[in-house]
């Protein structure tokens, strides 16, 4: 499953994040986004996806949530 997929409020894990040399990749891997953890999307606006992660809020946009595989 994608991220598009994911519903306002709903917490998923993440499964896999695919080309892991792009270097925003690589910083979002560094911010915590890796796989198995658990996150919560809060806000999904146009092409800007708000998750909490941890103890942070983290913002990214539709093009880098592609990258990322949920389940």
């Amino acid at each position: 499953m994608d991220m598009e997929t994911v519903q306002l409020g709903q917490e998923f894990t993440i499964k896999s994040i695919r080309d892991r040399e792009n270097p925003i990749v690589r910083k979002l891997y560094a911010m915590g986004l890796k796989e198995g953890k658990r996150a919560r999307l809060l806000l999904k606006n146009g092409r800007v996806y708000l998750l909490r992660l941890n103890n942070s809020r983290l913002i990214i946009d539709r093009d880098l949530a592609r990258f990322i595989e949920v389940a």
